[in-house]
C-alpha cells in the first residue's frame, strides 16, 4: 500500500466515524445519559474504536517511511477533520485523536511545521486547547524554527 492510499484510507475511516457517531446519537432518545442515566450516546464504543484505529493508522502510516509533503497531508487531515468534516457527535473524539499528529512531527520539514502552527492558530484558540493539544503545538513550534 502506497502512503497515498494510506492517506485515502485515513479520510474513510473519519467519514465512517462521522456517520457511524451520528447515527448513535439519532437512534437515542432525549433524555439518553441526562444526569448520567441510560445509554449516552457519548460512551457508544465507536468512539473508542475510532481513537484506537487512528492510532493503528498512524503507526501503520508511519511503516511506509512517508515524505514530509505526506506526512504534512496526514497531520492536515487530523487537525483540520474537527473543524470541516464532524457533526457535534464526532467533534471531540476528532479533537482527542489529533494527539496522533505528535508522532508525524518528526516526518515534517521546517515549512511543514510553519504550516501547521498557522493551521492551528487559526482554528484552535490556546484556551480551547487540552495538555496534549498544547504538546503538539510545542512541538510544531519547535519543528518550525529548524533546518
Amino acid at each position: 500500500m502506497t502512503c497515498d492510499e494510506k492517506l485515502q484510507e485515513l479520510r474513510e475511516r473519519y467519514r465512517q466515524y462521522d456517520e457511524q457517531a451520528n447515527a448513535v446519537k439519532k437512534k437515542s432518545s432525549m433524555f439518553d445519559g441526562f444526569l448520567g442515566f441510560g445509554n449516552d450516546p457519548r460512551r457508544d464504543p465507536c468512539h473508542g474504536q475510532f481513537y484506537e484505529d487512528v492510532g493503528n493508522w498512524t503507526q501503520a502510516f508511519l511503516t511506509l517511511s512517508p515524505q514530509p509533503q505526506q506526512a504534512y497531508d496526514a497531520a492536515y487531515h487530523l487537525l483540520t477533520a474537527p473543524r470541516t468534516c464532524a457533526t457535534q457527535e464526532s467533534y471531540w473524539m476528532m479533537y482527542a485523536a489529533q494527539g496522533w499528529c505528535r508522532q508525524l512531527v518528526d516526518r515534517l520539514d521546517s515549512q511543514g511545521c510553519a504550516g501547521l502552527q498557522a493551521v492551528y492558530d487559526e482554528l484552535y484558540p490556546k484556551r480551547d486547547r487540552l495538555p496534549v493539544h498544547e504538546e503538539l503545538y510545542k512541538m510544531l513550534k519547535k519543528g518550525a524554527q529548524h533546518d
